[in-house]
């Protein structure tokens, strides 16, 4: 496999030095052709000038920051005619055009877009050294006077969003104080603290005085109860006295009596005024009087024990319905707080972007765009690189000369074939 590769490589050689003629001859005749070339090409100068654009966050840019956009400037057709006019007015740039001019200025990135370059060519050093110095003034003056109509523009756009987000604050406040005006009271400890409390005082109070309504009715009807089966246990144990004539006993009486009683402060308590038709005499009382009293007692106790009931129900019915209806009000209370601190953090927002930009009109120091070096007369030409343009010609006429041997070599052997044929 070696002695396959040696002779194919000692064949290529021997094609190269039986064409060497044509091969040297087209290496030779390149380089001469592009050495000559060169001495006819036009010498390019080049001036340089270094920018940068000031870093900024985003939220305080007021200029695209894209070389296009940068570029677009730096050919606007005022800046072009300012630097023509400037040039001229220095004894220079006599009888240039605006097209001319802009072909000989462009920019050049170097490092992101924050970093880059104005380059100016021309024959003439000095005259590719003056137009670029000039044309970076005049083009960061123009971005600087850019950026302060957008700023001012920006300016009048954040005061719109601050008359807007300022509505849009009263307005939710507006709600919740209704709300608040309709729901709750405020708490006392929020007059020492920088945010206010609020809670749903007004319902909670009501549930809560509700709750003790119903509280005391419950204990109210164990005290009817009590009483209730007091008054049964006496015309269960008494029934002898239903047809007696005889008189009853003062212990009777009395008892009846604070029954009478009992039964009446239970009644003033639940906001009650009803009256037992109560003997005016205890004493002297027969016991069949005293019988039916506390037959016509048990009978009252039941149906008032019904009463106090139903409306204990019906209490406790409003203090579902209202435990309900408290969620209900204390989320629209929090969506309501929250529309209040969203719309002031949006104003507050709004405020500072106005600063900011208000900063950016006042401070000169704060242009989009600064020199960082200026452009010096250059003592070397940039074009045309005559070595680089005989050396590329020379390898792309060896590379000519060795196709030209490869086909004539093909060609021959092909021949060769044929005739043996």
């Amino acid at each position: 496999m070696a002695e396959r590769e040696t002779l194919d490589l000692y064949a290529y050689f021997d094609l190269v030095r039986r064409h060497k003629r044509v091969v040297l001859g087209c290496f030779l005749a390149a380089g001469v052709a592009s050495a000559v070339i060169s001495l006819f090409l036009p010498t390019v100068y080049r001036g340089t000038v270094k920018l940068m654009t000031r870093a900024v966050q985003e939220s305080e840019r007021t200029l695209p920051d894209t070389l296009s956009a940068y570029a677009a400037l730096l050919q606007k057709d005022e800046v072009v005619e300012k630097v023509i006019e400037e040039a001229q007015e220095e004894g220079m740039a006599l009888g240039l055009s605006a097209s001319e001019l802009r072909q000989m200025g462009r920019l050049q990135e170097i490092q992101e877009v924050n970093l880059f370059e104005l380059r100016v060519e021309s024959g003439d050093p000095g005259l590719a050294a003056s137009l670029a110095n000039i044309w970076a003034d005049l083009f960061v003056e123009e971005v600087g006077n850019l950026a302060k109509t957008i700023a001012q523009e920006t300016g009048r756009s954040v005061e719109e969003d601050i008359k807007n987000a300022r509505e849009k604050l009263n307005e939710a406040q507006k709600k919740l104080n209704e709300f608040c005006a309709e729901h709750y009271v405020r708490e006392p400890e929020a007059l020492f603290i920088a945010q206010p409390i609020r809670t749903l005082t007004l319902e909670r109070r009501e549930i809560e005085s509700l709750s003790d309504e119903i509280r005391l009715y419950r204990q109210r009807e164990r005290e009817l109860g009590l009483l209730a089966q007091e008054v049964a246990s006496f015309l269960k144990q008494n029934k002898a006295y239903a047809g007696s004539g005889e008189k009853a006993g003062l212990d009777d009486a009395f008892s009846l009596a604070s029954v009478y009683a009992r039964y009446t402060s239970v009644l003033a308590q639940t906001g009650h005024s009803l009256h037992l038709d109560t003997p005016s005499q205890l004493a002297g009382l027969t016991k069949a009087a005293v019988f039916a009293a506390a037959e016509r007692t048990a009978e009252r106790l039941a149906t008032t024990k019904k009463t106090i009931e139903a409306e204990r129900n019906k209490l406790k019915g409003e203090l579902e319905e209202l435990q309900k209806l408290l969620p209900v009000a204390e989320a629209r209370l929090q969506e309501l707080s929250l529309g209040v601190n969203d719309a002031a953090t949006e104003l507050n927002q709004a405020n500072a972007r106005l600063s900011r930009v208000k900063e950016d009109l006042a401070l000169p120091s704060t242009d989009p765009i600064v020199i960082l070096s200026r452009a010096y007369v250059p003592t070397s030409p940039v074009a045309p690189k005559k070595l680089v343009n005989v050396v590329v010609a020379s390898a792309l006429g060896l590379v000519v000369g060795l196709g030209i041997a490869f086909l004539a070599e093909y060609a021959a052997r092909s021949a060769n074939r044929a005739s043996t044929a």
